[in-house]
């Protein structure tokens, strides 16, 4: 979602003869559309997109004629976020902190049908019980919204509709 990093990125792309960029999307409507359209192997998705989540993008993949891969490029995620997007499908979680080579490592594997996650989140120290409790739960608005609409006793087919969005999207936020 930010226009210097996304366009920076596929200037990158665009001189390397191995990949071809087809589009680009600023907003989770714009990634959804492109999904529908599809044409493409792999999205670049970052995980934390304003008041929405990259995660909403990667379930909704599934109701939509996409065949490709879906990798996260982002700032940071928490170990269950991690977990849960490389569950729900996701070939990757790559941090923006690492160099441009290291990606073009990792969208290798990824399209190659292996898993990549970040170095960061690889070894030992990461399955440490206390390594996620002493991080604070940051909540979107659309968490908040969800969350109301939760305690208010709704069901998700309900918050979906009044939100104007997929069932799938709302699965995601909770």
């Amino acid at each position: 979602d930010h226009a210097l990093f996304r366009e920076s990125l596929a200037r990158w792309f665009e001189g390397l003869p191995e990949f071809k960029v087809v589009g680009q999307c600023s907003n989770v409507e714009e990634a959804l559309e492109a999904l529908s359209t599809g044409g493409f192997d792999l999205m670049l998705l970052d995980f934390e997109l304003g008041d929405h989540r990259g995660s909403e993008v990667l379930l909704s993949s599934r109701s939509k004629p996409f065949n490709g891969k879906i990798m996260f490029v982002t700032v940071g995620m928490t170990r269950a976020e991690v977990r849960q997007a490389l569950n729900h499908g996701a070939s990757g979680i790559f941090l923006k902190n690492n160099g441009p080579e290291l990606l073009g490592e990792a969208i290798g594997k990824g399209m190659a049908g292996e898993t990549w996650s970040d170095p960061k989140y690889a070894g030992h120290d990461n399955d440490h019980p206390m390594a996620e409790t002493n991080r604070r739960v940051k909540f979107t608005e659309r968490d908040r919204i969800v969350l109301r609409c939760v305690f208010d006793g709704l069901a998700n087919k309900e918050i979906a509709e009044q939100l104007r969005v997929s069932e799938s999207a709302i699965k995601a936020s909770l």
